[in-house]
């Protein structure tokens, strides 16, 4: 029996929480290095402003030359930082789907006979694959890269904010239509992402149930039969991922022009205040960077919100498994027989089938079988 997905927005990560645990030292110097590579990104618009200030208005060669090597240092030291952020994660994020998929396997081999009779094989070694995979994405990219924007979102509106209100204030009308197009996209890319797993999962079952009775499906000159029930399942697959692709086409088309037109916006207004003397071209360009930080953020931000809606998909599945609990359980506190002692193995009425709507292998069984025979 399939136990209902679990509805729960931040799912994955509560899921994977205490699996995550053993490993904060790691996790905790990555998102450091991680801050710290995020403010070197911050501070580079700044840096700029003063570029083409001291090379338009200042007309000063030498601190131009300064502010370039200082340009040159602070990405030197931010690819560094990037460098020993993306190690730590990464290798954290092998480690821990190394464990789930030993003790998702693990946990298979405990489960009842009527368990496997409901779940074919090609099913769960996609769960055992694919799915798990897009755990390890959730992991090695996605969690980094939503703290970097997060970072990135907030920092830069603080900036922005400081350096000019009335800009700020056009540079986030566009947020409430992102977060409403997140919410709406976000839900049909994660079924979507379920359907296409699914139906890869069955196109798996046919294509194992055939390679392992190779010898039964040639013997009867079935080789075209099983093609055709591949392909029928494999254009089924297709058809899931291509709606997938639509879906996430038309989500990050309208989420561009929504971000990036807002930047039009901003950059004809910044251009106004220029004629007439408001701020600067230095600070108009600092400012266009902070607020193209802005709207990359937001759009990175309903990207990895698309890719984890796909991914909750997969960890419903993964997760599924691991709490499916055996019909047919050891007891809790088994009886230790001694070696040696003179017992005899009676079966008394037994009846057995391999699950609920099967028929019975086994009724009314009476054996007894003295010690020695």
């Amino acid at each position: 029996m399939r136990i209902p997905p679990i509805q729960v927005p931040l799912f994955v990560f509560r899921r994977l929480g205490p699996r995550l645990k053993p490993h904060r030292w790691a996790l905790a110097g990555a998102t450091i290095f991680l801050l710290l590579s995020g403010s070197i990104g911050l501070a580079f618009p700044l840096v700029v402003r003063h570029l083409m200030d001291a090379a338009f208005v200042d007309m000063d060669r030498s601190l131009l030359n300064r502010i370039a090597l200082l340009l040159l240092a602070l990405f030197s030291v931010q690819g560094l930082f990037n460098f020993i952020q993306v190690y730590l994660l990464g290798a954290t994020g092998e480690r821990v789907i190394a464990g789930v998929r030993r003790d998702l396997f693990a946990h298979l081999l405990t489960l009842s006979p009527d368990f496997f009779t409901e779940r074919t094989t090609g099913e769960l070694t996609s769960r055992l694959t694919s799915d798990v995979v897009r755990l390890q994405g959730v992991l090695s990219y996605q969690i980094s890269e939503l703290l970097r924007q997060v970072l990135y979102l907030f920092g830069s509106l603080i900036l922005l904010t400081l350096m000019h209100r009335q800009l700020t204030v056009t540079t986030l009308a566009v947020v409430p239509a992102v977060v409403l197009l997140g919410g709406l996209f976000g839900r049909r890319l994660r079924r979507a992402s379920t359907q296409v797993q699914d139906e890869i999962a069955e196109a798996n079952t046919v294509a194992e149930e055939s390679i392992v009775q190779i010898r039964t499906v040639q013997s009867f000159v079935r080789e075209l039969t099983e093609a055709r029930r591949y392909s029928g399942r494999i254009d089924l697959a297709l058809r899931a991922a291509l709606q997938r692709a639509l879906t996430r086409g038309v989500f990050f088309g309208v989420i561009t022009v929504v971000t990036f037109g807002g930047i039009v916006v901003v950059l004809w207004q910044g251009g106004r205040m220029v004629l007439a003397g408001d701020i600067t071209g230095g600070q108009l360009v600092s400012f266009l960077l902070y607020a193209v930080f802005v709207a990359g953020a937001i759009t990175s931000l309903a990207s990895l919100w698309g890719g984890y809606q796909e991914a909750q998909g997969s960890a419903e599945r993964v997760f599924e498994l691991l709490d499916q609990k055996p019909t047919v359980a050891d007891p809790e506190q088994p009886r230790h027989l001694e070696p040696g002692g003179d017992w005899t193995l009676s079966f008394d009425d037994v009846w057995f089938r391999y699950g609920e709507d099967l028929p019975w292998a086994l009724q009314e069984i009476e054996l007894e079988i003295p010690r020695g025979e």
